[in-house]
């Protein structure tokens, strides 16, 4: 029933829900993905880059595996995007969704202002489940397509932030902090001795 209603109502957002499903393409959810690792890494969160590593990794691979056990055909009629493989479930939402509560865990965790980060939290919130909404629009997926991928994702989002508190708990990021930190040395200048 809400594929029906979303891919029957068109009122002109056929752009807007292009232009979402094509922001939460594989290319961009790795480049994506790299930039996190790179920046947690260099600002010292070793423990939370491997943990957002680890959570998309796992999603994706999993997402692969109940793709190709289930084997369920994508929806037929008019497509709005191109799409290969098979529906079940949505690896879209899957991989944006796993990436998007990892991010909010840690705004929340991180930034001070909570006002800021619960409003930072909001937009990625509401990105997800627009993504969700644009796969269905765009007529590549059923909902139950979308709800399995969120239903994945979720469920190693909460395996991955219990491990990352686990292993912070045990002292593995000072461990990794003292045995993997980069030192950048590019804006220091070598003191000569007189």
């Amino acid at each position: 029933m809400l594929y029906y209603l979303a891919t029957s109502m068109n009122l002109g957002w056929d752009q807007f829900y292009i232009a979402i499903s094509k922001s939460s393409d594989p290319e961009l959810q790795i480049i994506i993905t790299l930039l996190v690792f790179i920046i947690l890494y260099l600002l010292n969160n070793k423990l939370e880059a491997i943990c957002c590593v680890f959570n998309i990794g796992v999603t994706g691979f999993t997402n692969l595996i109940v793709k190709h056990t289930v084997r369920h055909p994508r929806p037929m009629g008019i497509r709005l995007v191109e799409a290969d493989g098979y529906s079940f479930p949505s690896g879209h939402s899957s991989i944006s969704t796993a990436i998007g509560i990892v991010l909010i865990y840690f705004i929340i965790k991180r930034i001070k202002n909570k006002k800021i980060a619960y409003l930072l939290s909001g937009f990625v919130f509401i990105y997800l489940i627009l993504v969700g909404v644009s796969r269905v629009y765009v007529g590549v997926h059923y909902p139950t397509d979308v709800l399995g991928g969120w239903f994945i994702a979720i469920l190693w989002s909460y395996i991955s932030i219990t491990a990352y508190n686990f292993c912070m708990n045990k002292g593995l990021n000072e461990y990794l902090d003292k045995h993997f930190t980069l030192k950048l040395n590019i804006f220091k200048h070598k003191s000569k001795s007189n």
